[in-house]
């Protein structure tokens, strides 16, 4: 499992107020390697995953 300091920011702040990698990937419905590539830029998120990071961002109070 990624630790959330591997992640790039927003994603590790909200990584850890999720309650870690594996916590957030649940979250979004998606796997621990898809939120590192994510968080990297490597993949592009689709529609209705990106509404729900904006949504989690929100209900953290995490602003990019």
């Amino acid at each position: 499992m990624p630790r959330p300091t591997t992640l790039r920011e927003p994603w590790r702040t909200l990584a850890i107020k999720v309650g870690g990698v594996g916590a957030l990937a649940k979250r979004m419905h998606s796997s621990e390697r898809t939120i590192r590539a994510w968080s990297k830029g490597e993949r592009r998120m689709s529609g209705p995953a990106q509404a729900l990071f904006e949504q989690l961002k929100k209900e953290f109070d995490i602003q990019d």
